[in-house]
């Protein structure tokens, strides 16, 4: 019979299954994965509130880090504005001390000019300590006289105000 024709059944290969067997697979173990799919299931449901949990809580965070940084940046942007306006003080009150410092070392600067310029006429008199003493009572005896000479010529005259005195 080798002559007869042959049919697909006689083509396919053993799949180890008996004569018009049909396949069951494993009927017991059909509850296990579905088992495991309600497992993957519940996972991913808590995956996905736990994700939401953390969204909410980081959205939280985040707002509370923006209105601590808000705060701290106004605060800084106060004192650097504070301190800003204390520099262009400061700078102002220097630029004032410095043109009167100026000022100051020119007319310091003057004055020792004419001290030294003055120091030998009023020092260096070529003249004793005595001398100098007996020089300025006769000075102030002719002071005086003279002195007395405007009174009297007030009660004088010119002619009897050289003679009272």
């Amino acid at each position: 019979l080798s002559l007869a024709q042959k049919g697909p059944e006689d083509d396919a290969p053993d799949a180890g299954f008996g004569n018009g067997e049909a396949y069951t697979a494993g009927q017991g173990e059909s509850g296990g994965i579905l088992a495991m799919l309600d497992v993957m299931k519940s996972d991913f449901e808590r995956t996905v509130s736990e994700v939401n949990k953390a969204e909410e809580k980081a959205a939280a965070d985040h707002l509370g880090f923006m209105t601590e940084s808000g705060m701290s940046l106004a605060s800084k942007e106060a004192a650097e504005s504070a301190k800003k306006s204390q520099l262009e003080d400061t700078t102002a009150k220097l630029g004032e001390a410095d043109e009167n410092l100026a000022m100051q070392t020119e007319t310091l600067k003057t004055s020792l000019k004419e001290l030294r310029e003055l120091k030998p006429v009023c020092v260096d008199t070529g003249m004793s300590y005595e001398e100098r003493v007996a020089r300025r009572e006769d000075e102030i005896a002719s002071l005086n006289k003279a002195s007395c000479i405007l009174e009297k010529y007030a009660e004088f005259g010119p002619e009897g105000a050289a003679g009272a005195c």
